[in-house]
C-alpha cells in the first residue's frame, strides 16, 4: 500500500511574519495615531511556503506550489478573474497530478487484488518438434530402439484456474477497497488545497497591487512637500534642514514604491507557478477583493458541516478499515484455501488427426507450521491498525480544534479591520491638522513629514488588515473542508 499524505494542519500561519511598518520618531509637539496600533500580521508567502496541510509537508519543493504550464504564451495582457485563476490551478497544479496518479494507482492495487479470485482463464496453442532418446528412460533394457527420430504434434487447449476458498485474499480484496477510497478522498482534499493555494496568491497579488497605489500616492505626496519646502527655503522662510527632512521622505518613498513594485512582480510569478501560467505571461487580476462579512454561522453548525465534510476525516477512516482488513487477512492465513484447475483440448499429428484431452484438479492447502511467520504478520498487522485508531481520534479532535482556531482567527481579522480603518482615518485628520499647522507657522516639517508618513503606514496597515480578513475566512472554509464549494461565498464574489 503506498502512503496517503497526512491530510489536515492549519495551512497558513496569520502570524507568521509582521508586516514592516516604518516607526517615525515623534517631536514633543506631535502626535501620530500609529504611536499605539499594533500592526496587522501579515501571512506568510504562499509562493515561497508550503500550502499544504500537512505536518509532513517540510520538503525541498512543496509540488502544490509548482504546475505543469497548460496553455502557451499569449499576447497582450490577460485579464483573470478569481474563478478563472481556480479554474486554472484544479488543471494544472502539480499537487493534484501527483494526486489523480496516486489514486489511479489505488484502482490498479484494487483491481490487481480482486483479480486473485476471479477465474483465470488461458488458451495456448503449440507446435512441437522433437527428437526423443528413449535411453533416458532405460529404452536399451527394454528392446526399444535407442532413439525415436524426429516427430511433431499439435495442441490446442483451454486452461482453467480459480481459487474457490481464500479468506486472506478475501480481505486482501476489502483492503484495497479501502485504499481506494482513502485516495479518493485524498484527491477531493488536494482539490482543497490547490484552491487554498490559488486564492491565497491570488490575494496576495490584489494587496501587492494595492501597496504599489499607496507608494505611489505617498511618492507624490513627499515630492510635492519637497518641493514645497525646497521653495520655502529658497524665499529663506523655512530652514535649510526642511528640506534636507523633505529630501529624505522623498527617497524613503522612492525606496518603498520600488519595494513594493518588486513585491508585485514576485508575486505573480508565484500565481503562475501555482495556476500553470508561462512565467512569461502579462495579466491582471479582474476581481477585485474587498471587505466582507463572513456568512453568520453558530459554532456547533461549523463543527458538524466539518465533521461530515472533511475528506482528511474520510481519507483517516479508510486508512482504518485498510488496516483492520489487513489483520484479518494476515490472520485468515491459518485457514485452508481451496484451488480448482481444468484443462481441455486437442492433440494429434496435425488438426485432421487429433485426440481430445482433458484434465480436473482440486488443490487443498492447510498451512501446518509456518514458523511464527503468520504470527509475525498478524501482529505487525495489529499495531498498524492501532496507530491508525488512535490517529483517527486525535484528527476527530483537531478537526473542532481547527474550527474554533479559524473562528478565533475571523474574529481577531474583523478587529483588525475597523481598527486599521479608524487608524486610516485619523491618520488623514492628522496629516490634515499638521498642514494647517504647518501653513500658520505654529509647527516645524518634522511634524508634517511625520504625518505624511503616518498616513502612509495606515494605508498599508489597511491594506494588510483586508487581505489578512480575506485569509482568514480561507482559512474557515479550509477547516471545513469546503473550500472548492464555498471559496466564492465567504470572499463574496459575485
Amino acid at each position: 500500500m503506498k502512503s496517503s499524505t497526512p491530510i489536515y494542519e492549519v495551512a497558513v500561519i496569520l502570524a507568521a511574519l509582521v508586516l514592516s511598518v516604518p516607526v517615525f520618531a515623534q517631536s514633543s509637539s506631535s502626535f501620530s495615531p500609529l504611536s499605539n496600533s499594533i500592526s496587522t500580521p501579515r501571512p506568510f508567502d504562499p509562493g515561497t511556503n508550503t500550502t499544504n496541510p500537512s505536518a509532513l509537508a517540510v520538503q525541498a519543493q512543496n509540488p502544490f506550489l509548482g504546475s505543469v504550464p497548460t496553455s502557451t504564451l499569449m499576447p497582450g495582457i490577460l485579464e483573470l478573474s478569481l474563478t478563472d485563476v481556480v479554474n486554472r490551478g484544479l488543471h494544472a497544479n502539480l499537487g493534484l497530478i501527483d494526486s489523480e496518479q496516486d489514486h489511479a494507482q489505488s484502482r490498479a492495487a484494487r483491481l490487481r487484488a480482486l483479480s486473485t479470485l476471479l477465474p483465470q482463464l488461458s488458451a495456448q496453442f503449440a507446435e512441437d518438434f522433437q527428437n526423443f532418446p528413449v535411453n533416458t528412460i532405460g529404452g536399451q533394457k527394454l528392446g526399444l530402439p535407442s532413439i525415436v527420430p524426429n516427430y511433431n504434434y499439435q495442441l490446442a487447449s483451454v486452461d482453467y484456474k480459480q481459487k474457490v476458498v481464500d479468506i486472506a485474499a478475501w480481505h486482501e480484496v476489502k483492503a484495497a477497497h479501502a485504499e481506494e477510497a482513502m485516495s479518493s478522498a485524498s484527491l477531493a482534499d488536494a482539490k482543497n488545497i490547490v484552491v487554498l493555494a490559488a486564492t491565497s496568491a491570488y490575494l496576495q497579488v490584489l494587496a501587492s497591487q494595492s501597496r504599489v497605489k499607496a507608494a505611489e500616492a505617498e511618492f507624490a505626496s513627499a515630492q510635492a512637500v519637497e518641493s514645497l519646502l525646497r521653495d520655502r527655503v529658497k524665499r529663506e522662510v523655512s530652514p535649510e534642514i526642511d528640506a534636507i527632512r523633505a529630501t529624505v521622505a522623498r527617497d524613503s518613498a522612492d525606496q518603498r514604491l520600488a519595494l513594493a513594485q518588486v513585491r508585485l512582480e514576485k508575486d505573480k510569478l508565484g500565481l503562475t507557478r501555482i495556476i500553470g501560467l508561462p512565467v512569461e505571461q502579462e495579466f491582471t487580476l479582474t476581481t477585485d477583493l474587498g471587505f466582507h462579512d463572513a456568512p453568520e454561522k453558530n459554532l456547533d453548525t461549523l463543527v458538524q458541516q466539518a465533521a461530515a465534510s472533511r475528506q482528511d476525516l474520510k481519507a483517516a477512516e479508510a486508512r482504518v478499515e485498510f488496516a483492520r482488513q489487513q489483520v484479518k487477512a494476515q490472520s485468515a492465513q491459518n485457514l485452508p484455501s481451496v484451488e480448482v484447475r481444468a484443462n481441455g483440448g486437442e492433440v494429434g499429428v496435425n488438426f485432421g488427426h487429433v485426440y481430445g484431452n482433458y484434465g480436473i484438479e482440486g488443490q487443498v492447502s492447510v498451512p501446518i507450521f509456518t514458523g511464527r511467520r503468520i504470527e509475525a504478520a498478524v501482529l505487525t498487522a495489529t499495531a498498524t491498525l492501532n496507530r491508525r485508531q488512535a490517529e483517527f481520534e486525535d484528527l476527530q479532535q483537531r478537526t473542532k480544534y481547527d474550527v474554533r482556531s479559524a473562528l478565533l482567527d475571523l474574529r481577531a481579522a474583523d478587529k483588525s479591520v475597523q481598527v486599521a480603518r479608524t487608524n486610516s482615518s485619523l491618520a488623514e485628520e492628522g496629516l490634515r491638522q499638521a498642514k494647517d499647522r504647518f501653513e500658520a507657522g505654529v509647527s516645524n516639517s518634522l511634524e508634517l513629514i511625520q504625518a505624511e508618513q503616518a498616513v502612509a503606514a495606515a494605508k498599508d496597515n489597511d491594506i494588510a488588515s483586508i487581505y489578512g480578513h480575506n485569509l482568514a475566512k480561507l482559512l474557515l472554509v479550509r477547516s471545513l473542508g469546503t473550500a472548492e464549494r464555498d471559496y466564492t461565498t465567504y470572499l463574496g464574489v459575485r
